[in-house]
């Protein structure tokens, strides 16, 4: 089938690769080359990297403007897949052909920009979709999903890589068996962008839902705290099942080494939580060990 691949970042890379293995692309839409890492080095997309790589036309726009319809016109394409394009799609193109896009959820649940990491956060079921756009948010009829499951220990940044894989796959098999479209069913939620802001750290919660937080938000924006006026970053943590401390004397937030030598810090519902690998403010990333030793005094998550 003759396509069109509207992505941007690495893990819509790795879908242009397999989709490109199984059907002619005549036209790669991604985001325009943009600043990246500390020294804000302006670097071409992953997607433009890859499409290039794989001698495919490329198109780089924000948006689907005047320019970008004529090359969607003219690619002779029959379809248009999209993951991760980060630009809305317009209705004069939706008009042009069917555009499929892959969603990291089991839609209708978590419609939006972060469904996988909500999914981690809330703890739901988890799954991939293809469906079809429509002038809604991820509101279109359904092609086909798969449920999926998350590893154990698992991040969002380590699901996603693999749920590209899967969710590739799917897609080859939607443009190939072409099933008929479906209403979406059932209950509705939302999947809003998680800011830096939402990723602070609330230690109220108990140990097992701030976990699946700091899994869900790892790599960005990563959860993270204040200690002593100071934001740190929280890369791993875990529970803490030892059941050696008792924790219930402790304040909220509180810092402490457990009896078996592991950081910890008092959370809500009388839990604990082992921090595992944290980042200080303008250092690298170091064990929660070594970050505790240079700490003074009272040590406590503001």
């Amino acid at each position: 089938m003759r396509l069109i691949f509207a992505g941007t970042p690495e893990v819509a890379s790795r879908a242009l690769e397999l989709i490109a293995g199984e059907h002619k692309v005549e036209l790669v839409l991604t985001r325009p080359d943009a600043p990246v890492g500390r020294k804000r080095i302006v670097t071409p997309s992953p997607v433009t990297l890859k499409a290039e790589q794989l001698g495919l036309k490329v198109h780089k726009t924000n948006k689907i403007d005047d320019e970008a319809l004529k090359m969607i016109r003219l690619s002779g394409a029959e379809k248009a897949v999209v993951v991760a394009y980060g630009a809305m799609i317009s209705k004069a193109a939706l008009s042009e052909l069917p555009w499929w896009n892959l969603h990291f959820s089991l839609l209708p649940e978590w419609r939006g920009a972060t469904p996988l990491q909500h999914s981690m956060i809330h703890d739901t079921g988890i799954g991939i979709s293809v469906f079809e756009l429509d002038s809604g948010l991820d509101t279109g009829a359904l092609i086909s999903q798969a449920p999926l499951s998350f590893s154990a220990d698992e991040t969002a940044g380590q699901a996603l890589i693999r749920f590209t894989e899967e969710g590739g796959d799917l897609l080859i098999r939607a443009l190939s068996e072409n099933p008929a479209p479906r209403i979406q069913e059932g209950e509705a939620s939302a999947a809003p962008k998680i800011t830096r802001l939402d990723a602070k750290l609330d230690f109220s919660k108990s140990a097992e839902d701030l976990t699946r937080f700091i899994r869900a938000t790892n790599p960005e924006p990563t959860a993270w705290a204040n200690q002593n006026g100071e934001p740190v970053r929280i890369l791993f943590a875990s529970p803490n099942n030892s059941g050696s401390d008792s924790v219930t004397a402790r304040g909220v937030g509180e810092i402490y080494k457990s009896e078996n030598n592991e950081i910890n810090v008092q959370c809500g519902s009388a839990s604990s939580l082992k921090l595992e690998l944290v980042q200080p403010a303008g250092k690298r990333e170091t064990a929660a060990t070594d970050w505790w030793n240079g700490l003074k005094g009272i040590a406590k998550f503001d």
